[in-house]
């Protein structure tokens, strides 16, 4: 749906990437970090993982009950590079994400 120059910008930047990446290698990959948002749901109930535990044959099944998000959904915003997560912050009840939240995360 992008335009012919914007297309042609973006393989100008993908080739300029490309290029640095060939002259430095994994260093050039050491430099980025890259950021995201996305909402989490709380959920409390044991995982599934933790009700499959070894018994004996008589032991009485356990219970399995139905998940529920428990509180809600709150923002979480990640940052991380190409070794794993660098930053990882839960904003507070009604806030929102704006570039002053970026500022104040990163701060």
């Amino acid at each position: 749906m992008l335009k012919q120059g914007h297309k042609e910008h973006r393989m100008q930047d993908c080739q300029e990437l490309l290029n640095e990446y060939e002259a430095e290698g994994d260093s050039f990959l050491d430099r980025i970090i890259t950021g995201d948002e996305t909402w989490c749901h709380h959920y409390e109930p044991e995982s599934k993982r933790q009700s499959m535990e070894w018994r004996h044959v008589n032991s009485p099944s356990k219970k399995k009950f139905k998940m529920l998000p428990s509180v809600g959904k709150v923002m979480c915003i990640v940052f991380w590079d190409r070794k794993g997560v660098i930053l990882l912050n839960f904003l507070e009840h009604r806030q929102t994400i704006n570039s002053d939240r970026y500022i104040m995360t990163l701060s």
